[in-house]
């Protein structure tokens, strides 16, 4: 949540001006969360799941109340789990250098606690597919400040 509320302020927008779920970070937790967003929050345009099970979770949930995604409401998770460019549609999600995480975690507990850094990098890519696209109100993409919205399937790395 902190690196979602950093990048938030990057675009001079807060964290606390948007509704926030809390749900399992499972398949069903995704499915609840995305049922309690519909019911409270009808106006949202995009949902950013906290894993690719949640985000799962959200597709099956606006599929089921026939919400078409990207169109009306766009979905990203976090991991890039082998099936999320076999969804339809096909997930946008934030690919983690997991294996590398794991390693520096093992690392980092074998060190005597004095020396151990208190958060480290790990960096990450955003893997742009089908569940995304422009808020439905919003400008097209052409229009955008920095006319930039990278194509279905790209990869990308944030700027900051």
């Amino acid at each position: 949540m902190a690196g979602v509320a950093s990048a938030l302020r990057q675009h001079g927008l807060s964290l606390d001006d948007l509704p926030v779920v809390h749900s399992d970070f499972t398949r069903d937790g995704g499915r609840v969360a995305a049922e309690r967003i519909l019911r409270h929050h009808p106006e949202t345009t995009a949902i950013v799941a906290l894993n690719d099970a949640m985000a799962i979770g959200v597709l099956s949930t606006l599929r089921a109340h026939r919400i078409p995604v990207p169109e009306r409401m766009s979905v990203v998770g976090f991991d890039d789990v082998s099936v999320a460019a076999d969804l339809a549609p096909s997930l946008t999600t934030i690919r983690l250098p997991m294996t590398d995480m794991g390693r520096m975690a093992l690392s980092l507990a074998l060190k005597p606690r004095s020396t151990r850094p208190r958060r480290r990098p790990t960096g990450h890519l955003l893997v742009v597919r089908d569940s995304t696209g422009p808020a439905p109100a919003a400008l097209p993409p052409a229009a955008r400040a920095d006319g930039h919205r990278p194509e279905p399937g790209t990869l990308t790395r944030p700027t900051a």
